[in-house]
């Protein structure tokens, strides 16, 4: 394999062999889009920062033609770069690339710029500068992040020479579609900021990197991997904070929106199973940037809520529904399990706002998604809860419980103190959060219309009849999506 190196060696001990020495290590995974990789390179060898202060290592992940010869033939081009080029004979996806690479290098510093991301000259540069200060997790500024060669075209078109870095980025910073509105979106920090840690351009003091264990490939492909690695540096003591002075460029590329956006969805599941927490919940309901804004309105819900409102305290008068339960071997509350039956085997797991964090036993979770498995629990039973929410919300707690359990069970009016209508707050807040913008390809319920409550039994418990609980097998109605186009003959 070629191994482009100049600068300091060091003897590595007991071995006597030798391994180059630097400051910063940037880490390119690369899965084919070799004019993209060449590029990217080619705008390394223009950093301000000495290439004797870097290393380049790329991690081929099995593309199609060998990085190693597409390197090796591009002659003195790449020459001043410290560069290594290590092939996967099959692809590890993106996260065990980035990690193979990061094994790899030498350096303090961690830097992840993809494939396809030119750097600005000054980037290597910022980041080195911005950890020494102090040690961040650093998301870089990128321009036209998501572009493909069509939108490409109609959006932007001229001519651009993908070759010249310093060009590219001089015309890209007159152009307002190309700025990165992470600028103003990350002005003010905040805590959930971890879900901006994308990989396009950042890096990562190696110590932190590698003491949090690197990137979790159980992510098979690309998406959220990224974040996931944000949020345990985030844990360990490391905020993400964007650099708008650390710039790349996206160049554009084909890309299958939608099965990114579908693969994407699937990659939430992944971080919400190993991170069920209440910000991670929210980032994979509501998409990231809703979530930062609603995520202050989930926590002061989960911190003022009564389980009164939200128990079982009269679910022992529904006879149906007790059989039913009796008979489950694994039991999915959606609520409180203050005031559960004692006849009644203890719940299998149990989710809810005011749900205490036990590792395979409950979640404090809003439900809108839940960490299990399809039909992992014989029954879902969701209190009185539902009432506190609005309609919306409610109605994708109950799509996420049909899809964990074989059946589910809604109870109305078998709390303590249940509510009459939805807490106002909350409401406010997700009302102004409104849908996911993923929501055009993966389809939420919004509408009890969406659903079949078929009543399981029932019981008066006041002498007027004014009061009276129930419980309802919950299945979902036929609800196709149409085109309006479809209903204009």
């Amino acid at each position: 394999m070629p191994i482009f190196l100049s600068g300091y060696y060091a003897h590595i001990p007991h071995t006597g062999s030798l391994v180059f020495v630097t400051d910063v290590s940037v880490v390119v995974p690369a899965h084919n889009r070799p004019d993209e990789l060449l590029r990217t390179l080619r705008s390394l060898t223009q950093q301000t920062l000495p290439t004797s202060d870097f290393e380049v290592i790329v991690v081929d992940d099995g593309s199609q033609e060998d990085a190693r010869s597409l390197c090796h033939n591009s002659g003195d081009a790449l020459s001043p770069l410290n560069l290594r080029v290590v092939r996967n004979s099959e692809s590890l996806g993106a996260a065990g690339a980035r990690n193979r690479g990061a094994r790899l290098a030498t350096g303090d510093l961690l830097v992840f710029l993809d494939v396809d991301c030119l750097a600005h000259p000054e980037m290597l540069a910022v980041h080195r500068d911005i950890q020494t200060k102090r040690q961040v997790a650093a998301c870089g500024y990128t321009h036209g992040r998501e572009l493909t060669p069509e939108t490409w075209a109609l959006r932007i078109g001229g001519s651009w020479n993908w070759d010249a870095a310093d060009e590219v980025f001089a015309q890209a910073s007159s152009i307002g579609l190309l700025h990165d509105p992470l600028t103003e979106l990350l002005a003010t920090p905040v805590d959930s900021d971890w879900a901006f840690f994308w990989t396009c351009n950042v890096s990562v003091p190696r110590n932190v990197f590698e003491a949090v264990g690197g990137f979790y490939e159980a992510f098979d492909v690309k998406g959220v991997e990224d974040m996931e690695l944000g949020l345990r540096l985030r844990l360990a003591g490391l905020p993400t904070v964007f650099v708008p002075e650390a710039r790349a460029f996206h160049q554009p590329h084909t890309r299958d929106r939608h099965l990114e956006l579908l693969r994407d969805r699937r990659n939430d599941f992944v971080l919400l199973r190993r991170h069920p927490m209440i910000e991670v919940e929210a980032v994979c309901s509501f998409d990231i940037v809703k979530a930062r804004k609603v995520l202050p309105a989930l926590v002061d819900f989960c911190n003022r809520l009564d389980t009164r409102a939200i128990d079982t305290s009269k679910l022992s008068m529904l006879p149906e529904a007790m059989a039913t339960l009796a008979a489950s071997e694994r039991t999915l509350l959606i609520g409180s399990a203050d005031a559960w039956p004692r006849t009644l085997p203890q719940p299998a797991l149990t989710v809810g706002p005011t749900a205490d964090s036990v590792e395979g036993l409950s979640c404090q979770l809003l439900g809108t998604r839940l960490p299990f498995a399809d039909q992992h629990a014989d029954v879902a039973v969701i209190t009185d809860y539902w009432r506190v929410l609005p309609e919306a919300t409610a109605c994708r707690v109950i799509g996420e419980a049909l899809r964990c359990a074989r059946q589910v069970i809604i109870l109305s009016d078998v709390s303590t103190t249940p509510n009459t209508m939805p807490d106002p707050e909350l409401a406010a807040a997700l009302d102004l959060a409104g849908p996911p913008f993923w929501e055009h390809t993966v389809a939420v319920p919004r509408e009890f219309h969406q659903f079949r409550f078929n009543e399981l039994d029932s019981t008066v418990i006041a002498p007027d009849a004014t009061c009276q609980s129930r419980a309802f097998i919950v299945e979902w109605a036929e609800w196709p999506l149409t085109h309006l186009a479809d209903l204009t003959h």
